[in-house]
């Protein structure tokens, strides 16, 4: 479930991505060829602080406040290091990171993490939570722990229960429908564009 479900930090998180050009609303094909209604890209969050704020802050008190005893933070590749450096800087924890590939002779995480640390992940969305459980396994193979894993939003496409097969719990700031049922009662978003996320989740409004 995403976090403080219709509170008036989601509506202003909502309507700042779509302001940003973070979060768009049409046609569009997606990096694993699949078709969606919407679009989500993070990546240029830095470029607008009051937003990027409101994420990071939304994001670290989560991890304060609904995730185990913390050693360290660790940040999914690409733009879940945008997000994570600035929560663990808030936190003062300790900052990791996973490389998206191994080279030669190098490890898949950056950084000191010491075997037994309780290690949160932190990134940007989950989806299939391919690329959540990839950053688990890396922290593993070095010998800390993941049981928690904190997204700003929730596709809500499978990660969420693929993750617990895991032991992993996922906490999201936000979901799409919560985002699409609030942008739409702020006339941000169309009925159409209502509809579209709510079908592609199996609900209606």
């Amino acid at each position: 479930m995403a976090w403080k479900r219709r509170s008036g930090r989601i509506s202003e998180l909502a309507e700042g991505l779509v302001k940003v050009g973070a979060l768009q609303f049409g046609a569009f094909s997606l990096p694993d060829g699949r078709d969606s209604s919407y679009y989500v890209n993070l990546r240029g969050l830095p470029s607008y602080p009051g937003v990027y704020g409101l994420a990071v802050d939304s994001i670290a008190e989560i991890v304060s406040k609904k995730t185990q005893k913390t050693n360290a933070i660790c940040a999914v590749p690409v733009a879940g290091l945008l997000l994570a450096s600035p929560v663990a800087v808030a936190l003062k924890k300790p900052l990791v990171y996973t490389r998206m590939d191994k080279a030669e002779n190098e490890r898949l995480v950056e950084g000191e993490l010491r075997p037994g640390w309780n290690v949160v992940v932190v990134g940007d969305l989950a989806t299939s939570g391919k690329t959540i459980l990839a950053a688990a396994d890396a922290v593993e193979d070095e010998g800390g722990k993941v049981s928690s894993a904190v997204v700003l939003i929730d596709r809500l496409e499978g990660a969420r229960e693929k993750l617990s097969k895991r032991g992993i719990a996922l906490h999201a700031v936000t979901d799409m429908v919560e985002l699409a049922d609030t942008l739409y009662s702020t006339e941000l978003i169309t009925k159409d564009n209502l509809k579209s996320i709510t079908k592609s989740v199996g609900r209606r409004p």
